[in-house]
């Protein structure tokens, strides 16, 4: 592969709100806008693995408008989260066969952090559906994920959107998706869930953020992320934004010829 064409996607943490995702990834491919490499923070680790496993954005689309929490987790005592997504990692095991990242058809990269330390760990081998779990583990929300030395909870916590990781896979094109560029109406904010979600958005809002060739920040400020019955309108959002930038996207990739 030419290295001019290496187009790398950063795909940001917002827990439901990542169904953004793939309206961005249907608009790329309606586009034939090629993604060469993916990483993904939270629920964009998840929408990018499965993406660079090889489902199509329709069947990710299909799969986020039958997909309930009791999919994805199920409620523990509250002694290190108040629930476990032991589910998901099924859920993910079986959609993608056991496999490991590695073994991916588009390289992939998983952003978590180690609650020890306070460490960026970015995951690109072993096991998928554990990697995504992972990353999504909101601390306080959901058990932490031990990983070979490590504690892993949210990569949220350390790199939201993360543009460093996917450049150092070796992008040279870099389009970032960032969903946490709102706040969360304060009518989600009634319980012990939304508060620590709101939290956590909060960190990532004041984080730092790698410049992107491309930044794509889709119209959800008023979709909370708890909410996966408003599927189609934050995959429309996705879409819409992504439209607006694709001039910006075809120009640069004129540019690497």
């Amino acid at each position: 592969m030419a290295l001019h064409r290496r187009v790398g996607l950063a795909l940001g943490g917002g827990g439901a709100r990542g169904i953004a995702h793939i309206g961005v990834l249907a608009e790329l491919e309606a586009e034939n806008i090629p993604v060469h490499l993916i990483a993904g923070t939270s629920a964009g680790s998840l929408v990018g693995a499965l993406y660079a496993a090889g489902l199509s954005p329709d069947q990710l689309l299909a799969l986020a408008q039958r997909t309930t929490w009791r999919d994805l987790v199920h409620l523990t005592l509250p002694r290190v989260g108040l629930v476990n997504a032991e589910p998901m990692q099924t859920l993910l095991n079986d959609i993608c066969g056991n496999g490991n990242i590695e073994d991916l058809p588009i390289p992939f990269a998983a952003v978590t952090c180690d609650l020890v330390t306070g460490q960026e760990v970015v995951i690109t081998k072993g096991n998928i559906a554990a990697a995504v779990r992972a990353s999504c583990s909101i601390p306080g929300i959901f058990v932490p994920v031990p990983h070979g030395n490590h504690l892993l909870v949210d990569g949220g916590l350390v790199n939201g959107v993360p543009v460093s990781v996917v450049k150092n896979m070796g992008s040279n094109l870099t389009i970032a998706v960032r969903l946490n560029q709102g706040v969360t109406p304060s009518q989600h904010l009634h319980n012990i869930f939304g508060i620590l979600a709101q939290a956590a958005e909060i960190v990532q809002r004041s984080q730092y953020m790698a410049e992107p060739d491309i930044l794509i920040s889709p119209d959800i400020t008023n979709h909370s992320m708890a909410d996966l019955n408003r599927v189609l309108p934050a995959y429309f959002a996705g879409r819409a934004a992504t439209q607006a930038v694709l001039p910006d996207i075809l120009e640069n990739m004129r540019k690497r010829g």
